[in-house]
Order: C-alpha cells, then structure tokens, then sequence
C-alpha cells in the first residue's frame, strides 16, 4: 500500500546567510520506496536583492535525484509544478534523509520575506 507525505515550507526553513542550502524534509524508512515526488508552491519566493530560487529534491550526495531544480520564484498556477516518479529502494538496512535544496541568485537566501512550498512524496513501504 502506498502513503503520500504532505511537508508544508515557507522561505524562513531554508532563510541561511547563504546562496545555497539543503534541509532534511523526511526520513525514508529502510527498504521503503520512494515512488514520486511533486513541488507545487502557493508563494513566490522573493524578497530583498532575490532574482531567482530554484528548489530541488534529493539526497545527500546527489540534491536533485528526485525533483530536478523547479522555479519558485516564478508566479503561482495551475500549471506551475514539478512532478517526477519512478524511484528506488534507498537503503534496504537504514533510513535515508529526504532533503529539499534551495539556490537563490541575487541575493542570500535569508533575504528572502515570502514564499511557501507543499512537497508531497508518495512512499511504498516493501521491507517489514
């Protein structure tokens, strides 16, 4: 049976005195797949000298594995979105960190003042 994960982020959680940063969004259980991904924001992140902020899903090692870069600094719509399936089993022994990776251009990421993401991932437990 499969699950979807609904993590709701505003630009605070990824707000860091740099141009790039990764935060753990879920821990994939062992031997659990990870079957799809979707970006899907409901905010503009902006603010400050911000011209751009991408946002990405992955793992350690490799911050776009699930969801290559998606434009959220673009206006909000219907047809705004990224949405990606066909994963692997991680790890079959231990969990693996889900994380979301945000680069902006312009400016520091904790410049930014707006800005809110729903991910949802769609998770098949096949290890128990």
């Amino acid at each position: 049976m499969n699950t979807w994960i609904k993590i709701t982020k505003n630009f605070s959680d990824f707000a860091v005195g740099a141009l790039i940063n990764n935060i753990e969004i879920y821990q994939l259980p062992a031997g659990a797949r990870l079957i799809s991904s979707t970006i899907k924001h409901s905010a503009s992140f902006t603010g400050g000298a911000i011209l751009s902020y991408t946002l990405s899903i992955g793992i350690v090692g490799n911050l776009i594995k699930y969801t290559p870069v998606f434009n959220v600094f673009q206006a909000p719509s219907n047809t705004a979105f990224s949405d990606n399936s066909n994963f692997n089993i991680e790890n079959w022994g231990t969990t693996t960190s889900i994380r979301a990776s945000a680069i902006s251009v312009g400016g520091i990421l904790n410049t930014a003042t707006n800005g809110s993401v729903d991910i949802f991932l769609e998770i098949s437990q096949i290890k128990f």
